[in-house]
């Protein structure tokens, strides 16, 4: 798969957060409120499986580093950066970049967010909505119709215009004048 990549390419990873999160991380208790009706065996069955599969997602990124590392292909990885996830305390790599209020480039939440960059680094981009002119600028806080979850597929969504702004600012190095405010107008 990876021999047809060529070094002008470059590949956006998004890993399953489910595995790697602070809430995975209270998951692997038998106490955790998900397991609270289960049987003990029931409960040790449930930890087991989220454990083998935190370890299957670690070793497949641990491998896609890797591979893209050694062929010489660009890739960003994300990941959420809130409390103590699992990538923060036992990754193979420190984060290049770590977004601390997506808000501040449009997104919904201010989801902390990590990026790696493997063979590439990020540009310095300056698209920041400051928090006194976000009224003047469309932001949106949630998708339209979604109801606040710890882990719903609400939380997931990446609004239209961060992805534009992360894009411009970090990946093209892009002025955007005129479509969003930066910190300095």
């Amino acid at each position: 798969m990876f021999d047809s990549i060529t070094k002008d390419d470059l590949i956006m990873a998004f890993f399953p957060c489910i595995y790697f999160s602070c809430m995975s991380q209270m998951d692997m208790s038998f106490t955790a409120k998900n397991y609270r009706r289960l049987s003990w065996k029931e409960r040790t069955d449930a930890i087991l499986a989220r454990s083998h599969n935190r370890e299957r997602f670690f070793a497949l990124i641990t491998k896609l580093f890797a591979v893209c590392h050694i062929q010489g292909i660009r890739m960003i990885v994300e990941n959420p950066w809130s409390m103590q996830t699992f990538l923060k305390s036992g990754f193979i790599a420190a984060p290049t970049l770590i977004d601390n209020d997506r808000t501040m480039r449009g997104d919904y939440f201010v989801k902390p967010t990590a990026y790696w960059f493997v063979n590439c680094k990020p540009t310095n981009g300056e698209t920041y909505i400051s928090k006194s002119n976000k009224s003047k600028v469309s932001v949106i806080h949630q998708p339209p119709g979604a109801q606040a979850g710890i882990c719903g597929e609400e939380r997931s969504m990446m609004h239209p215009d961060y992805a534009r702004n992360f894009i411009c600012d970090f990946i093209l190095g892009k002025d955007q004048i005129g479509t969003q405010l930066t910190m300095f107008e």
